[in-house]
């Protein structure tokens, strides 16, 4: 099944995943996805021609699901990420990651995170656990990105419309983001 959708998003930088899922879970929120382990890989061009463009190519294993997503350019609104999205389940992560290699991409950037998905009325809400730090991210309507995040304690001066990869060179990072082995 193919989705496509345009994606409306803040990150906040948080310090405690578990007192914001206890909040949440007082909101209403439901747990569409228990906390598992995410890889993540970006694929591009030799010449990194889908960056040049704004344009992301991932490959995700959560679990036992695998998903391929192409981003388009983020939008230049000044507090949310707008991005158009397809998004397909694939069957076999490797076979996919070997066809992407076999028609030019390689994978430029790996990254890791512990993603729980809890719903709050018609957004979503990601709790992520990353090498760098925790965050969540709020994904919905503008308004329902508002209300949660107000309920929540946060403001726009929260927000933060980076990629985990900006976020990752920002922090310092050098290589692939991944939790050490």
């Amino acid at each position: 099944m193919i989705s496509k959708k345009t994606e409306i998003e803040v990150k906040v930088r948080v310090a405690s995943l578990a007192a914001l899922r206890k909040k949440l879970l007082l909101l209403g929120a439901t747990r569409q996805c228990p906390r598992l382990l995410e890889r993540n890989l970006v694929f591009d061009s030799p010449k990194r021609e889908l960056k040049e463009r704004g344009i992301l190519l991932r490959l995700r294993r959560s679990g036992k699901q695998c998903v391929l997503t192409l981003k388009g350019p983020a939008g230049d609104h000044p507090a949310y990420k707008v991005r158009e999205e397809t998004e397909t389940e694939v069957a076999d992560f490797a076979a996919v990651e070997d066809i992407l290699r076999g028609i030019g991409f390689l994978p430029v950037f790996t990254y890791e995170k512990y993603r729980e998905v809890l719903r709050l009325g018609r957004a979503q809400v990601m709790l992520d656990e990353t090498p760098i730090g925790c965050f969540i991210e709020i994904e919905g309507a503008p308004a329902a990105i508002e209300s949660i995040a107000a309920d929540l304690g946060f403001s726009r001066d929260d927000y933060i419309r980076n990629s985990y990869y900006s976020l990752f060179l920002l922090s310092g990072g050098k290589g692939d983001m991944v939790f050490p082995r």
